[in-house]
């Protein structure tokens, strides 16, 4: 068995046994040398904070000489966080990000005062140092300090999943564009998280109209947060729709900030990348978004739905509006397709890991 297996099984046991001192109710954990530090890392949407804390407490468990404060690279962070722990926080069924612990302490050397005053919000991220020089002081049974900090930590994300997981929402199926078009309004125009809800909705419209018309064309980029880059999807764009063998066809970008000249080359780049890699020639971009969003010397078209175009070197950059498109896509799908685009909508936003504001808001819509 290989180092990175023996690691691997040690951190799933150090996880299993905080686990099952968390949900042990009979056992009484003293938080008040760190209870308000822990409660802060939960006042805040960004989930990183706790995350990397889970980080450090295993990566403590594993070596006692390991040190977040002065060298949080030492505990392969990425390596530990990406497999292991993600693997148990899935199995949990415990809100997390993909990379959320990796995102906050990229390029850091260690986790302290200098660190925390550079992120945001630092309220939050001081109180991370504050948990990690708690557990660092030497004074005491430091391990026990250590575990009651995971134990504590496992406990508040236990109660964080039950929590969200009452505001899943169960569903009659609907094919009623109108019904439709009106939670995809709502959705978009108020709880857009960074971009994500957009993006899922015209994936999962374009998946589905393909499907109830078996047209054979692959719709890919559902399964991407807004934030992917294209560089680590290796796509060229938010959303593809491509032939079976992987041939795109389409590409989309979706968005409901400024599609613009900075965020046009951005996309030229990728889409010469993605070109000279394939060997293909793509030089048409569908950008799916609000008429606010467009270039101010957009070629206008006049028309409602498509609102004009932009070349950039030898790219043409086609703008739709994306609240028409919706609701033409709706009326062009089969009854069946609506269906399964509403069903795809709802797993989405069911998820563990889908922003609490889209969860909330879609609980308002169907009451």
């Amino acid at each position: 068995m290989s180092a990175v297996s023996d690691r691997n099984i040690a951190i799933k046991r150090i996880l299993d046994t905080l686990y099952a001192r968390a949900i042990d109710n009979n056992l009484p954990i003293d938080e008040s040398e760190y209870q308000e530090s822990l409660d802060m890392l939960f006042s805040t949407t960004a989930w990183g904070f706790r995350e990397i804390l889970l980080v450090v407490v295993v990566g403590m468990n594993l070596d006692s000489s390991f040190r977040a404060s002065t060298g949080l690279y030492d505990c392969n962070p990425r390596a530990i966080y990406e497999g292991p722990i993600k693997d148990f926080l899935i199995e949990k069924e415990i809100p997390h990000r993909k990379s959320g612990p990796l995102n906050i302490a990229k390029a850091t050397v260690g986790l302290d005062t200098t660190w925390a005053a550079q992120r945001r919000p630092a309220k939050v991220a001081f109180e991370v140092v504050n948990l990690i020089q708690y557990m660092e002081n030497t004074e005491g049974n430091s391990i026990n300090k250590i575990n009651n900090i995971g134990v504590s930590l496992l406990r508040r994300l236990i109660s964080e999943s039950k929590r969200i997981e009452a505001l899943t929402v169960e569903i009659e199926p609907s094919a009623d564009p109108e019904f439709l078009y009106y939670l995809c309004y709502e959705l978009i125009t108020k709880v857009p998280d960074a971009g994500n809800t957009p993006q899922k909705i015209i994936a999962f419209l374009l998946k589905n109209y393909h499907k109830s018309m078996d047209t054979g064309i692959i719709v890919t980029g559902e399964e991407d947060r807004a934030s992917v880059t294209s560089t680590t999807s290796k796509k060229p764009g938010d959303v593809n729709e491509e032939s079976s063998c992987g041939i795109i066809y389409k590409v989309y970008e979706v968005t409901v900030k400024p599609f613009d000249l900075a965020r046009i080359r951005d996309s030229y780049d990728s889409i010469l990348k993605y070109n000279r890699a394939n060997n293909t020639s793509l030089d048409e971009i569908m950008v799916i978004c609000r008429k606010e969003d467009c270039p101010i010397d957009i070629k206008n078209s006049g028309l409602h739905s498509f609102i004009g175009s932009y070349g950039y070197q030898n790219i043409t950059y086609y703008y739709l509006d994306i609240y028409e498109w919706i609701s033409d896509r709706l009326y062009h799908m089969t009854q069946e397709g609506r269906i399964a685009f509403y069903n795809d909508l709802n797993s989405y936003i069911s998820d563990i890991n889908t922003a609490e504001t889209v969860k909330v808001l879609w609980s308002n819509l169907h009451q």
